[in-house]
């Protein structure tokens, strides 16, 4: 993740509330819980005010289905919402911002189109990295009497693979009845047939899983990178807590790498350790990745430091 948009929370003092939940539905309901939550770690209740105006004011954009806030200082620090929802929900008070979850939600999607197919009309997305739509069409929705016709089908698409080129797209999602789903495919040029993946019902939550993360060749990289720089004993790899801190503390930290189990319980001084070296990451401007099991440290944290 690059951590640059978070460098708002640099130089706060703390206590901050940190949530992190689903947005896709029921939003009402978790947020209740999360607030319970936090009133039972005894939160600061205008910081809890701040987090319950922001949450329940305004519409989720289209095509996004995860929210991240950060609150401190008097206001909201981060408000960042995600394509990928988190699992469950986090609602936390300390005295120090919890970024971790946004080293996995704020990581980018593959850019995709989605064309869904219903009996009587067509709706066309294309997302972007970000999970948002860069287009949005609708063909033959208004006229429930009418069944889309070969030429309508043509021009589907058409606009269908000029949104892949457009994004550079390696995903084209064709959703809903089969007999539509099959028609459109018919009508695709034979050079796009291999991008094409098919998905019964509404198809948000498949195409994220479809998707995936678009960077998973970029943390292989990190992952091969930290691995040959420890074993070339130069110096540009370490882990281990204290080794970390230490470098995070100096501002030599090019990439923090973590795995996805840090445990909270570790403490850097009087610190979580989970809180602590992301937010340093932050104030000297490295990227933070998790590694998941790809690659084992020393005390689930590791850093590659600048040339």
């Amino acid at each position: 993740m690059d951590t640059a948009s978070l460098h708002d929370v640099v130089g706060i003092e703390g206590p901050f509330v940190s949530v992190f939940l689903d947005v896709g539905d029921h939003v009402e309901l978790r947020w209740r819980a999360m607030r319970d939550q936090l009133q039972a770690q005894r939160a600061d209740p205008y910081l809890v005010a701040l987090a319950h105006n922001a949450i329940t004011s305004g519409e989720t954009p289209r095509g996004m289905a995860g929210r991240g806030l950060v609150v401190g200082g008097g206001r909201v620090l981060v408000d960042r919402y995600v394509p990928v929802p988190p699992t469950g929900y986090t609602a936390r008070y300390g005295v120090l911002p919890y970024l971790l979850p946004l080293a996995d939600l704020s990581e980018p999607l593959l850019p995709h189109v989605v064309v869904q197919v219903g009996e009587h009309g067509v709706d066309l997305r294309g997302v972007d990295p970000s999970g948002r739509p860069v287009a949005v069409a609708t063909v033959g929705a208004r006229r429930p009497d009418h069944r889309l016709d070969a030429t309508e089908l043509a021009d589907v698409a058409q606009e269908a693979t000029a949104l892949v080129d457009r994004l550079g797209a390696p995903l084209l999602v064709l959703a809903g009845p089969l007999a539509g789903r099959r028609s459109l495919r018919v009508a695709l040029p034979s050079r796009y047939h291999h991008l094409v993946v098919e998905v019964e019902g509404p198809p948000d939550r498949a195409v994220l899983h479809l998707a995936g993360r678009a960077n998973q060749d970029a943390r292989r990289a990190v992952v091969e990178r930290f691995r040959d720089e420890s074993t070339r004993l130069t110096g540009r790899a370490v882990h281990g807590l204290d080794a970390v801190s230490r470098a995070l503390d100096e501002g030599t930290v090019d990439t923090l790498l973590m795995t996805d189990v840090l445990a909270g319980s570790r403490l850097v001084g009087e610190h979580r350790a989970d809180e602590l070296l992301p937010l340093r990451a932050v104030a000297c401007e490295a990227d933070i990745v998790l590694v998941g099991g790809a690659i084992r440290l020393h005390e689930d944290v590791g850093a590659l430091l600048r040339g």
